[in-house]
């Protein structure tokens, strides 16, 4: 790889690392994240592994689901009292999972008068997507994003329910 990228032009070589793109903003902690617990399902693990540091790194302790069944069985543990997190103050969810999708999973839990705020990421948004997910009285979040707009986001979320 090396070799290579001595070979190529300069524009070139720019392009392939283009990393830098993904997040431009410091890594300073969320002061009002350092205390939140949130649920984080995701059934790609790279960038679950990615969501999960940068949350973990603003402060937050943070469950992982790769599903939407795994999502709620964990979620039901949680409310039950039998998991390490004493409960949630958000849910951060892909539309689309395998098994159960994100919508199917927060639908079920509002049908249950269940409140905790929501922030819906997607790579597939479209005004009718986000029209349901405003009646399930949740946020919407597109993919790619930077990981700074996620931290933004997931504070927006838990800001709007304490007000």
């Amino acid at each position: 790889m090396l070799a290579r990228s001595l070979q190529m032009p300069a524009t070139m070589h720019h392009q392939l690392h283009r990393h830098e793109d993904w997040d431009d903003e410091p890594t300073n902690p969320f002061e009002q994240l350092q205390t939140a617990r949130i649920l984080l399902a995701e059934d790609d693990p790279a960038l679950r592994a990615m969501m999960a540091a940068r949350l973990r790194q603003d402060g937050c302790e943070v469950a992982e689901a790769h599903t939407g069944d795994e999502a709620l069985d964990l979620i039901a543990t949680i409310e039950s009292g039998e998991a390490p997190l004493a409960d949630l103050d958000l849910v951060i969810i892909d539309v689309r999972m395998p098994g159960l999708s994100g919508l199917e999973v927060i639908r079920l839990l509002r049908s249950w008068n269940w409140s905790i705020p929501v922030l819906f990421v997607t790579a597939y948004p479209d005004p009718e997507l986000a029209a349901e997910i405003s009646e399930l009285d949740a946020r919407l979040l597109a993919k790619p994003f930077g990981l700074s707009r996620l931290s933004n986001a997931a504070l927006e979320a838990i800001r709007r329910r304490m007000s």
